[in-house]
């Protein structure tokens, strides 16, 4: 029986799964998807390619291993921005914009270039669904400026955002694209803000 490096085999187990996702984030991030390979998150996590069969089947599986890890990872810091924000829309939406632009300064923004649509339909619905949960706190403070129509005024607001992405990484200040944003999205809502009790 293969020695286990942790107090129990599930914990064993979930150890050697986050090497992998792990793996599979830094190739994705570092050198896009088509390096998110079996053997290539082999060589990267130390494990042999078997041990990584057991944790995805695929390549596509691993794509999407590390693009949920990113999502989530996204989505936790999202949280913690807008909790740090306070209760002004205006700030949540700040704290939001600065929050995405620094993920995608550091290379670890779920917006990579995937093909989606190669993904099997279980794994699409996930990634819907993880997308959904990042965009809420921005549907939620568009809705407390009182826009008629807060997740489409949202979906448009977060492609300003992800507009000026490029621009960082092109070597804008996070702080000034931050600000020009914040500009934008505030001008889209045009509304009072509506603070929820």
């Amino acid at each position: 029986m293969p020695k286990i490096e942790a107090a129990t085999v599930a914990e064993h187990r979930a150890m050697k799964a986050r090497q992998v996702i792990d793996a599979a984030v830094d190739l994705l991030v570092g050198e896009g998807p088509s390096a998110v390979t079996p053997a290539a998150v082999a060589e990267r996590s130390g494990l042999a390619r078997t041990s990584v069969y057991q944790y995805a089947g695929s390549a596509a599986e691993l794509v999407a291993a590390a693009v949920e890890a990113l999502f989530v990872r996204a989505t936790n810091d999202l949280s913690e921005a807008v909790a740090a924000a306070g209760s002004d829309p205006g700030d949540r939406i700040a704290a939001i914009v600065r929050a995405v632009l620094a993920g995608a300064k550091s290379g670890h923004s779920p917006n990579h270039a995937i093909e989606v649509e190669q993904l099997p339909p279980a794994q699409r619905e996930r990634l819907g669904q993880l997308h959904g949960a990042l965009m809420a706190p921005l549907v939620e403070a568009i809705a407390d400026f009182g826009a008629d129509d807060p997740r489409t005024t949202a979906a448009l607001a977060w492609g300003a955002i992800n507009g000026i992405v490029p621009m960082v990484e092109g070597g804008m200040p996070i702080e000034q694209a931050a600000a020009r944003a914040v500009a934008f999205v505030s001008a889209g809502v045009g509304r009072t803000p509506v603070v929820r009790s």
